[in-house]
């Protein structure tokens, strides 16, 4: 059920007027992804990036709000991807529980706009997965467990301050390993621990600026499987 605030006139710059329940949060650059890391979540959280990328100006900064216990991989390195080409900067805020998958997408945010709050806690360890079938198709499934645990790694790579045995002790342990907001800084997960919620501007933009649409795209089919490999959970 939706909830709505006291009726609260806003003044824009041109004299006219608006109710407060009426401007949205991806309106004013902000998506707050709360929830499982899974397809919906995920292409709700994409399609906030896509369309702020075809409307806002490059310099605008966008902001994710992140709360999530984990979820599906694929589903999670596929919205990190987009993350990762965004041409705005994207800034991304931590709060209460981000578990497993959700590390990931925390850290991913661009570098000097991660940030979380002082109360929350994270909480990293190996994905799950399982798998059934023949012996070449359970072989198969090993291969892609391996490839998907290097995924892993050259992530934080790239958007930590470890190195490889270092992540593979602190975020890839036997057992769950929870950090505190100092340690994720410290350890370069993330750029800011704050205690005050970012700005968001109310000038919306009065025309959306849409670039023309590449031409010659290739589309992949996604890849059927019957009762071999589950989807890889974190």
């Amino acid at each position: 059920m939706d909830v709505k605030l006291p009726k609260h006139i806003l003044e824009n710059p041109d004299g006219t007027q608006r109710d407060f329940n009426d401007v949205s949060l991806e309106a004013l650059g902000a998506h707050v992804l709360f929830g499982d890391v899974n397809a919906q979540s995920m292409k709700e959280a994409t399609t906030f990036i896509l369309k702020a990328n075809q409307i806002f100006n490059t310099s605008r900064e966008i902001t994710i709000f992140l709360n999530t216990l984990g979820g599906d991989c694929y589903d999670g390195f596929a919205f990190i991807d987009v993350m990762e080409i965004s041409r705005n900067p994207i800034r991304i805020v931590g709060l209460g529980n981000i578990v497993s998958m959700g590390v990931l997408i925390l850290a991913a945010g661009h570098k000097g706009r991660r940030v979380m709050t002082k109360n929350t806690q994270i909480m990293a360890h190996q994905f799950s997965a399982g798998t059934n079938g023949k012996f070449h198709e359970i072989m198969a499934d090993f291969k892609a467990e391996l490839y998907l645990k290097k995924q892993f790694i050259e992530h934080f790579k790239r958007h930590s301050r470890m190195d490889e045995k270092t992540i593979e002790e602190v975020l890839f342990g036997p057992s769950d390993r929870w950090l505190s907001p100092a340690e994720c800084k410290r350890y370069g997960l993330v750029d800011h621990v704050v205690d005050e919620l970012p700005e968001f501007s109310l000038d919306l933009p009065s025309q959306p600026s849409l670039l023309p649409r590449a031409s010659g795209l290739k589309h992949r089919a996604r890849k059927e499987t019957s009762g071999i490999g589950e989807r890889k959970k974190r």
